[in-house]
């Protein structure tokens, strides 16, 4: 019985990573749970181990969610391979090459990957506790990342005594001076306009007059 090494790196930064020893003959579970565990995620979502090549590449999955019976029988129909669980799935199964490597996933939604390689083969240590994390660098990844959210504006924060005019030049005037004087403006138009009105009915009065006078 041996105990295997692997680092375990986080995909987007190489210098974020996890060193966990676990026993040949624990299964992934054990595996993801250490995991799990060792980068603060809250292990309540479905997981993946996917065998690789040396670039990377998916192979085989070892999945945590047990398929149900139709599941197995729609892949068998598709020739299809069907997944193996994680909790039947001894890691000694698994391992043909003394660097194996496996891609990680945690929650299919936001599919956090983790780069998995088997770094070192150690004897079995009896008196020793597995799984365990013997190497952290780096901070791991926030699986929640809070997003702050302005609170919407209420009818309260405008004050409805503030003036209201369509004129562009009252939008205009950002001073009492500016807007007196616009009103001050607006008052000799409307003199203006009521002083024609008066000259024209004193000029029809006179026309009047003048026709009286000639008959």
């Amino acid at each position: 019985m041996a105990v295997y090494r692997f680092r375990v790196t986080f995909e987007d930064n190489e210098e974020v990573y996890r060193e966990i020893e676990i026993k040949s003959t624990q299964n992934f579970e054990d595996f993801h749970n250490c995991i799990v565990q060792s980068i603060g995620f809250d292990n309540q979502n479905d997981a993946s181990f996917y065998t690789s090549d040396d670039l990377w590449r998916k192979g085989d999955e070892i999945g945590l969610r047990p398929l149900s019976e139709d599941e197995v029988e729609k892949l068998k129909r598709r020739d299809l391979p069907v997944k193996k669980q994680m909790n039947k799935c001894k890691l000694a199964s698994m391992i043909d090459d003394p660097h194996q490597k496996f891609v990680y996933v945690y929650d299919p939604k936001t599919a956090w990957t983790f780069m998995v390689e088997l770094v070192k083969i150690l004897l079995d240590d009896p008196k020793g506790t597995f799984p365990k994390v013997t190497k952290s660098a780096g901070e791991s990844p926030k699986q929640h990342i809070n997003t702050a959210v302005a609170p919407p504006l209420d009818d309260e924060d405008f004050d409805d005594d503030e003036p209201h005019h369509d004129d562009d030049a009252y939008a205009n005037a950002h001073s009492e001076d500016e807007t007196a004087l616009l009103e001050s403006e607006e008052g000799e138009e409307e003199e203006t306009e009521e002083e024609s009105q008066d000259e024209e009915m004193n000029d029809d009065d006179a026309h009047e007059e003048n026709a009286g006078d000639e008959d």
